[in-house]
Formats: C-alpha cells, structure tokens, sequence
C-alpha cells in the first residue's frame, strides 16, 4: 500500500518507533469502510479521518491513534485484542482480519449505521461552506432576482397566500434545482470504470450531492438573512398590510423573504454557469479527492489516447 510504504520510507529515514497517517481518503477493505488498520512488523498504521464521523473528530483521532498503539503497534509481534475499546470507538466499529501483506488487522465500520457515518465524515472532509464565496457570481445573479421579490408586490401576494408548507416546498425545489445544475454542469458526476468499484463510486456520488445541496443552503440561509433585512427597510408595514390584507407581522415578511429568496436561487443557478469549473470543485472536495479525481482523469485521457493510437 502506497502510504504505508510511505510511513515505513520516513520512519527509516527520522529513526522513530512509530509512525500513524492521518488521510482525509476514505478507505475500504472489500466492501467494509476501515477506520484504520497497522502493521505490527513495521511499525506503521493509518487513520482514515471520513470513518471517523462528522463530530468530536479530534476526540475520535485521538482514539483511533491509542487505539492502534494498544493493538501491537507500539509492541511489534504482539498478537492484538479481539476489538476495540469501548467507548468513542464502540460500535458500529469492529476489527477484522487482514488480506493484505504487512497489514496486520484492520478497525472496520460495520452495518447501515457505519456507512451514513463514512458518508457524513466524507462531507465534513469537504467543507460544503466553502461553497459559497466560490459562487460569488451566482450568489450576485440570486441577490438580483430576490430584489425583484422585494420590489413587485405581486410577489408579496403569492407569499402571504402560499402558507408555510408550501413555501417550504419552494425554498427545497429551488435548492435541489441549483443543486442539481452545479453537479451537471461542472461535471461533478463520477461514472462507476467498472463492476467492482461501483459501490465506491456510488458512495462518492453520495458525497457529492450531499456537499453540494448543503453549500447551496448555506447560500440561500445567506440570502435569506440579507433579503429580510431587506424587506424590512424597503416595504414599509403598511404598505405591505394593504397588499396582503391582513397586519403584517414578522412572519409576513419573512415569508416575504422566502418566497424571493427562492426566486433568486433559481435564478443563481444560472448564474452559476459563469463561476469556473475548477473553482467549484476546488470548493466540493477535500484536497486528497481532488489529487484522486484528477488522478482518475488522467488514466482516463491515457487509457483514450491508448484507444486512438491502437485505432
């Protein structure tokens, strides 16, 4: 394995006893997700970070790591425990044995529970906040279709008849809409290269939406802050009460500031087609998936060169 290899090349070179990787790459041994494993002989374990969840990471490393030095890895040839402690690490973790040579054991997820974990460390791994000032120019296109809200009374109208539900129904069509024409648009759909891995890919793909429907709430609760103070200043309550017919209360206006709000989210989505490709996937992925996906492009484009000079 690369970055064992890696660990055994600095541990000779710096002389420690010990070395643990930390990567940000979710890892799998068949169709388990690891949350690391250790090679007693050398020395060297691995930690793969997206195991470790979405919350109390640094609490959840700090086991991982006592959890592999209790296991043999500061003692090489001792034969490891049969599981982990309890505790941070209690299931849906177990060990399983190892095929691979020099890996002694690994610390696996198991069962539905294990892989929405895997899922929601791999989304904290990509930090969907990020998102947004990367689509800077789709927010500017949003900001210009919410102030169409604020200033046409029409609008006022539909979102004081709407209700809640429906205005709820709204806001999660506009954000599944610009979600959506992100992926498609900057080509953030990965297809599976063969039978064997289209569970990974599926599980990346998972991933990805998941970054990408939450980088565009984080959007739309921005604008949605900034079209309701808007609101507030610009359409003054009684002008707003004659238009609904009714006292106009906070939650006229909000609703206000919904019913835009979702309106220049569709309109962001288009303004979005102008923010660069590999700006949004700077913003989408961690650095380890961005080296991984563009590992995988460039066997792609030599796999198709290969294919045109055999042709």
């Amino acid at each position: 394995m690369p970055m064992l290899r890696t660990g055994c090349e600095q541990q000779r070179e710096h002389g420690w006893d010990v070395v643990v990787i930390v990567t940000d790459l979710p890892r799998r041994a068949g169709t388990e997700p690891l949350v690391s494993d250790f090679g007693s002989d050398d020395g060297v374990g691995l930690v793969s970070v997206p195991a470790l969840g979405a919350l109390a990471l640094r609490r959840r490393l700090r086991a991982a790591v006592v959890d592999l030095l209790a296991h043999g890895l500061a003692e090489p040839g001792e034969a490891p425990a049969a599981g982990p402690r309890r505790g941070v690490l209690a299931p849906p973790i177990c060990r399983i044995a190892s095929e691979h040579e020099g890996i002694d054991s690994h610390l696996a997820l198991t069962g539905a529970r294990g892989r929405l974990r895997l899922l929601a460390g791999m989304v904290r791994s990509n930090r969907p906040w990020r998102l947004v000032p990367s689509l800077s120019t789709a927010l500017a296109a949003a900001a210009a279709g919410a102030a169409f809200g604020i200033f046409y009374s029409n609008i006022w109208s539909l979102a004081g008849e709407a209700g809640t539900p429906r205005l709820l129904l709204i806001a999660v069509l506009a954000v599944a809409a610009m979600s959506t024409w992100l992926i498609a648009d900057n080509h953030l759909w990965e297809r599976p290269r063969s039978r064997r891995l289209r569970a990974e890919v599926h599980l990346y793909n998972a991933a990805t939406t998941a970054t990408i429907v939450l980088g565009v709430v984080c959007c739309y609760a921005l604008l949605l802050v900034l079209t309701g103070a808007a609101a507030a200043v610009v359409i003054p309550p009684v002008t707003l009460a004659a238009t609904l017919g009714h006292p106009a209360g906070p939650a006229a206006y909000l609703a206000v500031a919904s019913m835009a709000t979702s309106m220049g989210i569709v309109a962001g989505a288009l303004g979005s087609g102008l923010t660069a490709p590999e700006d949004v996937r700077a913003a989408a992925y961690s650095t380890r998936e961005q080296q991984r996906r563009a590992r995988l492009e460039s066997e792609d484009d030599r796999a198709a060169a290969g294919e045109r000079g055999t042709g």
